[in-house]
């Protein structure tokens, strides 16, 4: 377990170290170290924290003094250092690996003023047995509490990791919220923003972005599928469970400009384009496979129009088990997502040649494929701004349990 708990102490000192390095290099110039070696350190680091927390509970030589502050220190990662970034800003993370730097030289000095010989912990340290009892009793009484706690950290970072890969990190899931990511892209004078979008969020999100556009030469591609056949039977809207989790829904935002349509982009002038114009750039529903129509109108019909969305949900469930063959996830993320990213990519060669900002608001889970798309054309991203689009602390929890429960 020595062996453990110094490869510990390294790796938290090499850790502060490399995340330093990498917040510097990255404020000062255009090199960056690898994220994943950065990750991979950190992982480590975090495998020897947790065996030795379980170890603390078998070896009384285990010095708790040493090893439990950056163990702590771990478990505040987990929350991305929350709420350090409100406090100091978005060098946040630059300000955190200065600290952990700091926390990790006081940790050794305080170990070598312990053994009087070493940084790191010594053989002299582990003398003697190191299994007790009553160590061990006192240790899984007081994880009676702790595990609890322990597991929510872990399950929370690793839901927030899974939501920021799925949507090229333009969701960030926090304590206190969900955030959606507005990124800036640039070549030359061309400009093109991309702003994940949601369908509920509170109303000042949805302010914010439209406050945050260009008001002169800009194209807004507008997403939203349309329906010219009538294929959708139930009225496919979030009102219903906007009002029960006590936000906005997307539909009620309107952006401003001049309506035009693809025939009329090919026409315009550049000289004209003077403020903002908006064009529907999403395709229509009659382009879905028809088993994706048929769960449109179970989805809208079982959740969204229901009073107990809950219960619908559990309705649309037996539904689908019923209806839905086990391939067609592939069927239904080609339909929603990849046709409709494919069909608003190809205005982008009239649009860039008529105006010099782009602004696309669409589904965060858009953002990954239209994103590549953007780079593959020689933008560079410039800027990103966050924006909180749901306020965990303002949420109707009594609500909830009242309409779910009735």
């Amino acid at each position: 377990m020595r062996k453990i708990a110094n490869s510990f102490l390294i790796l938290f000192l090499l850790s502060a170290i490399i995340s330093l390095a990498a917040e510097g290099i990255q404020l000062f110039s255009n090199f960056s170290i690898p994220a994943l070696f950065v990750q991979f350190i950190w992982s480590a680091c975090f495998i020897c924290a947790a065996v030795l927390y379980i170890g603390i509970g078998f070896n009384r030589h285990l010095p708790r003094l040493i090893l439990l502050p950056p163990q702590l220190w771990m478990l505040w990662s987990l929350l991305n250092y929350w709420p350090l970034e409100p406090a100091v800003g978005h060098h946040y993370n630059l300000y955190a690996s200065i600290a952990q730097l700091i926390l990790a030289l006081i940790v050794l000095q305080l170990n070598r003023a312990i053994n009087g010989q070493s940084l790191f912990l010594t053989k002299k340290q582990f003398r003697g047995p190191a299994f007790t009892g009553v160590r061990l009793l006192k240790f899984v009484v007081a994880n009676i509490f702790v595990f609890p706690v322990l597991l929510f950290l872990v399950l929370f970072s690793l839901t927030s990791n899974f939501i920021e890969e799925g949507s090229a990190g333009f969701v960030r899931l926090k304590p206190n919220g969900l955030y959606m990511i507005e990124r800036t892209y640039r070549q030359e004078d061309k400009q093109i923003q991309m702003m994940g979008m949601i369908h509920l969020a509170r109303s000042q999100y949805y302010t914010d972005l439209i406050a945050a556009i260009p008001q002169k030469s800009t194209l807004l591609l507008l997403e939203g599928v349309t329906d010219q056949d009538k294929l959708l039977k139930e009225q496919f809207s979030y009102g219903k469970i906007a009002e029960l989790m006590g936000l906005t829904s997307q539909k009620t935002s309107h952006f401003q400009g001049r309506l035009i349509s693809k025939k009329s982009l090919n026409q315009l002038d550049s000289n004209e384009n003077l403020e903002i114009d908006l064009l529907p750039a999403d395709i229509d529903i009659n382009r879905f496979d028809p088993l994706t129509i048929k769960v449109l109108n179970a989805l809208a019909k079982n959740v969204l129009n229901t009073e107990n969305p809950l219960a619908g949900y559990a309705e649309f469930g037996r539904w689908a088990e019923q209806n839905i063959p086990e391939d067609f996830d592939k069927t239904v993320m080609n339909d929603l997502l990849n046709k409709r990213n494919s069909h608003l990519i190809s205005y982008f060669p009239a649009a860039l040649k008529k105006y010099d900002h782009l602004v696309i608001p669409w589904g965060a889970l858009h953002m990954k494929e239209l994103e590549q798309a953007v780079l593959e054309r020689g933008f560079k991203q410039t800027e990103s701004r966050e924006h909180l689009s749901i306020d965990f602390l303002l949420l109707p929890f009594g609500q909830w349990w009242d309409k779910l429960t009735s």
